[in-house]
């Protein structure tokens, strides 16, 4: 594999692109930029899968049922055997479904591309811990934008997002705390506008709150958190047990609660919003996304991740 252009077996369901069925806003960029980077073939079902697998030098399926099916890996045309390169398979909330372990130890996977971190390794706990490869969220590169980032006069910090379940309680509290404004649009329960015109739409606020619940199977560092970050908006969020590796700094590039310190930290920001330091924790936080959270920082990890296999 040394040198030449990888060739990138891409597990995906048509439809899930074509329909439009991602929730996030980073999903459709990600499948063009794995399509541009790579000499790509699309294994849309187990015959395409067969007549192709080995051809390929590595494979990466996204969420199996959810945006790609479910293949039995092992057998290869009329032979049950191995295919002779990594497979990945993508994999988000690690509380759900967890049928998707038996899955992964069945078919012999090689590597699991873990959107959360601490919190696949919470939940997968039969999978190798070597075998868990941290694959957070990324954001095109041309969606970070250049100009300089000013302070519009918002008085109030935005907060948006799922409410129903028990994935949102703190979510749902914060929007009930003053000086917040609830909007009611969502990537799962309400989504009313395209990915692109929900990131110029973002781009739009001062500062806005990412959370979700203090439930350790919860606390996950979603798409809004670098989403925000990219836009330019000063980011509230959440701690998470991956928030330290990924570098996010309370202070330094986002500001970082809990419930006992949001209404201190929101009050101090709210106090002077106009203030130089929340621009420049602002740039920074933008300066962050393009530093290590781009999708072709992304692809570039994974290559050499590929590069690297040494077989089973």
């Amino acid at each position: 594999m040394a040198g030449a252009r990888l060739k990138l077996g891409l597990v995906i369901d048509p439809e899930f692109v074509l329909l439009g069925k991602s929730v996030c806003s980073l999903t459709p960029p990600l499948v063009k930029a794995l399509c541009r980077a790579f000499d790509t073939r699309v294994l849309y079902d187990q015959r395409q899968f067969d007549r192709l697998c080995r051809q390929v030098d590595f494979i990466v399926s996204f969420e199996p049922r959810w945006a790609a099916p479910v293949l039995k890996w092992r057998r290869a045309g009329m032979f049950l055997r191995p295919t002779s390169c990594p497979c990945y398979v993508i994999m988000s909330d690690p509380h759900r479904e967890q049928w998707r372990i038996a899955y992964f130890l069945r078919e012999r996977l090689d590597y699991i591309l873990a959107l959360y971190d601490a919190p696949t390794r919470r939940h997968f706990t039969r999978i190798p811990a070597e075998r868990i490869v941290h694959f957070p969220w990324a954001i095109p590169d041309e969606w970070i934008g250049n100009e300089p980032i000013d302070y519009r006069g918002q008085r109030e910090v935005a907060i948006f997002g799922a409410a129903r379940g028990p994935a949102y309680t703190l979510r749902n509290w914060c929007r009930e705390q003053p000086g917040v404004k609830s909007y009611t649009n969502s990537g799962v329960e309400n989504k009313v506008m395209d990915d692109r015109e929900f990131f110029t739409w973002l781009a739009g606020f001062d500062a806005v709150i990412a959370a979700g619940s203090e439930d350790p199977a919860y606390r996950l560092t979603t798409p809004k958190y670098f989403e925000t970050l990219a836009a330019g908006s000063l980011l509230f969020a959440q701690q998470t047990d991956d928030l330290e590796q990924l570098g996010f700094v309370n202070g330094e590039n986002c500001i970082v609660f809990t419930r006992d310190t949001f209404t201190e930290r929101l009050r101090e920001y709210l106090v002077d919003p106009a203030n130089p330091r929340w621009l420049e924790i602002r740039r920074t936080g933008r300066e962050l996304i393009r530093a290590r959270h781009t999708i072709d920082y992304r692809l570039r990890d994974l290559e050499a991740h590929a590069r690297a296999w040494k077989g089973r």
